[in-house]
């Protein structure tokens, strides 16, 4: 189909006339805004790439539009501004998107610790550490400052990480150190075995320790111990490590380096038995008594242990010296010793039972405490030819003496004597139980 010139011009002319009718009729400025995409941090600030969506709305329909892409990616850190522009019949509007990126973490320094080390380089208690670090774009926000305290080691690792105003933490930063915070292991040790359960003699106490970190420094030097006596002596030493720690040890245990206290025995012979007495002390935990000649032929026996004061020896002879070796020992072991010796006899022992004389003897016999005389008999051949009333113990004899208006001569024969212990007055005698009798034999001229 075919128009004429005449025709193209009306139609020209009428959608000339409508636009100008519509421009004429559009009051509205154009609707602009955005939305963004990407990862966000803190503070405002993004993570990632970003991209800008812009919207423009006008119902009326735009003239021109600058900066108004539909997908704006931005790329840049640091703050942008990005601009979108609209123009229609009603006005030109423009919004402005201000961006804030930081896609990069923080770099940290190595961190150092808030004190010195507490010995010989080596930490034995908790240390705080500071790092720091350096943001270039959005700047940093906050680096941890971690507090070590355990566990050992020659070379432990702290870890510390650094946050920048954007959110990135920086990957961690590590700062060493030697830290021991245990004391070491410490023996005490003596030079010598106690004798049973008890020291009776100065020792010498060692000391030693381990630590399996640090190692050993020091140790307190041995220590002697010679007293005092006591069943809880106690020798303490220690040990330091090289951090600093150290342990103390104690060695606790029996001392007894004194002899028990016996004081002097008491010795009583009597007819065929000695009686032996000793003072007895807390100290004295056993008695020994050992006897010279021994028993039943023996050069030596020990007739008595136990932890009693007093012993009766009854397996002896009349006339025979004893040699009694007393022993007492402590619970600890030590000992004191005492040496008596006793010759049994019995109560009329001078002279001997059956002995020959040949002069004038002694008589003797055992006093008898509380008598204040005797009274001593003496027969020859079954007749009595002699009573005397001596104080003491002992009676000399005569060659010649004269007994109920006789004179009496000691002529050979055989004479028997007896003895009775008395208290009153002679005129009035109180007689006791008679001590005993004896004899012996005169042989040629007395």
């Amino acid at each position: 189909m075919r128009f004429s010139r005449t025709v193209l011009a009306a139609v020209v002319g009428m959608l000339v006339f409508a636009s100008n009718a519509a421009a004429d009729h559009d009051t509205s400025a154009p609707i602009v805004s955005y939305t963004l995409t990407g990862t966000p941090g803190t503070n405002g600030w993004f993570r990632s790439n970003v991209t800008i969506a812009w919207q423009v709305t006008e119902p009326e329909g735009l003239t021109s539009t600058s900066g108004c892409e539909i997908a704006q990616l931005v790329t840049s850190e640091g703050t942008t501004t990005n601009t979108c522009e609209a123009t229609s019949h009603g006005g030109t509007v423009s919004s402005t998107a201000t961006l804030k990126i930081d896609r990069t973490a923080p770099t940290v320094s190595a961190g150092s610790p808030a004190r010195g080390p507490d010995a010989n380089g080596w930490y034995n208690h908790p240390v705080a550490f500071a790092f720091s670090g350096t943001d270039a774009t959005s700047g940093i926000a906050s680096c941890s400052s971690p507090t070590y305290g355990g566990g050992d080691g020659a070379s432990v690792a702290v870890s510390a990480t650094c946050a920048d105003v954007a959110g990135n933490t920086s990957a961690a930063a590590l700062a060493t150190l030697k830290y021991d915070a245990t004391a070491p292991a410490v023996t005490a040790a003596p030079d010598q075995a106690p004798a049973g359960a008890w020291y009776r003699r100065p020792l010498t106490v060692g000391f030693a320790g381990t630590d399996a970190t640090s190692g050993i420094a020091s140790c307190t030097a041995p220590v002697r111990y010679a007293g005092p006596d006591g069943d809880a002596a106690v020798v303490k030493g220690s040990c330091a490590d090289a951090a600093g720690n150290a342990a103390e040890a104690a060695l606790t245990f029996k001392y007894d380096a004194t002899a028990p206290k016996l004081g002097k025995p008491r010795v009583e012979a009597g007819d065929k038995l000695v009686r032996i007495t000793w003072p007895g002390s807390a100290d004295i935990a056993s008695v020994q008594l050992l006897r010279k000649p021994g028993l039943r032929g023996a050069k030596s026996s020990v007739v008595y242990t136990g932890k009693g004061t007093s012993f009766v020896d009854r397996a002896v002879r009349d006339g025979l010296r004893y040699r009694y070796e007393l022993v007492v020992a402590d619970a600890a072991g030590n000992r004191s010793g005492r040496v008596v010796t006793a010759g049994p006899r019995p109560p009329l022992y001078l002279p001997a039972a059956g002995q020959a004389v040949r002069a004038p003897p002694t008589l003797a016999w055992k006093a008898v405490a509380g008598a204040r005389f005797y009274n001593v008999q003496l027969h020859r051949n079954g007749v009595k030819v002699l009573s005397a009333w001596p104080r003491k113990a002992t009676l000399r004899l005569r060659a010649t003496w004269s007994y109920a208006g006789k004179k009496q001569r000691l002529v050979p024969g055989r004479y028997r004597w007896y003895v009775w212990p008395a208290e009153g007055t002679l005129e009035r005698p109180r007689f006791g139980r008679r001590l005993g009798s004896s004899f012996f034999v005169v042989r040629g001229a007395a």
